[in-house]
């Protein structure tokens, strides 16, 4: 229902980047799945597996939701440098000008429904799926079988199915269905390296900091994943499954983090401002 709703936004709006968003919340879409799923087998232990991976949905659709954020700020005329907790002055024409763009009133579009026929139709929707699921799956014998294949099945494939029928309808309405995003940069073709490396030293250092907070968070992350899964702390110095765990833990984080390269950068240049007033010019800034 949310998903629409931003989709039909995008619509009135004319912001085509608010489409992203509705796209960035299907992990958080296939997180709830997880729940529900295992809910519907009564919680069994042998199907723990969904606790664990409506954990990793919860934290990817974390992601790609601020990414979408990110991108429908930027196209109402923000960018990166507004992070910086320490502007150079409490005045900034830039700044003015987006305040002024962010104070345009928005498209709108006639209802065709009142609101309180659409908060009937959500809530008549909700209670009626609700009852049906609860009390109509006692007429099968899925619900008791603890099957992690067809867990397996309604994890993915209601995310899919969903995915599928967006993809339909942006396909539909402007002859591309999905499309990966860009982040910033020149002429739309993303952020890269170059960017991060216009700020001198203070962007190298920021993208450094960046990638050391990575692996400072990856060992103490991967030993507690272990730990949830096994329910004992890693002995990485004397057992060698404990230590090798580990480090496949860290090297399946490290590849998901190089799928998300721009943000990585993009977070290197919202602190590229800070590292240079606070770290690079602190002392002559001390010396004034």
């Amino acid at each position: 229902f949310a998903m629409d709703i931003i989709w039909k936004f995008s619509e009135t709006t004319g912001n085509e980047k608010w489409k992203g968003l509705t796209w960035g919340m299907l992990p958080l879409h296939a997180s709830g799945i997880c729940a529900c799923t295992y809910h519907f087998f009564y919680n069994p232990s042998s199907l723990q597996f969904l606790v664990e991976l409506q954990a990793f949905f919860t934290l990817l659709g974390n992601l790609t939701v601020a990414i979408a954020a990110y991108r429908i700020a930027d196209s109402n005329g923000w960018n990166l440098r507004e992070l910086n907790p320490f502007p150079k002055s409490e005045v900034s024409p830039e700044g003015i000008a987006i305040d002024e763009a962010a104070a345009l009133p928005y498209n709108v579009m006639e209802t065709s429904e009142s609101e309180l026929v659409l908060a009937g139709k959500l809530a008549a929707l909700t209670i009626g799926s609700s009852y049906i699921i609860k009390y109509g799956e006692l007429a099968f014998d899925l619900p008791f079988s603890e099957n992690g294949v067809a867990a397996g099945a309604m994890v993915f494939g209601i995310p899919a199915i969903t995915a599928f029928l967006y993809y339909n309808r942006g396909k539909e309405e402007t002859g591309e269905g999905f499309s990966l995003p860009s982040f910033g940069g020149k002429d739309g073709e993303g952020l890269s390296m170059a960017d991060v490396k216009k700020f001198g030293v203070s962007g190298t250092l920021a993208y450094v900091l960046t990638e050391l907070a990575f692996w400072a968070v990856a060992f103490p992350v991967a030993s507690t994943a272990l730990y949830q899964t096994t329910g004992h702390w890693p002995d990485v110095f004397n057992d060698n499954s404990d230590r090798a765990a580990v480090l496949a833990f860290i090297f399946t984080g490290a590849n998901i983090a190089r799928l998300l390269v721009p943000l990585r950068l993009g977070a290197a240049l919202a602190l590229a401002p800070w590292v240079d007033e606070n770290i690079i010019n602190r002392g002559g800034a001390s010396e004034e």
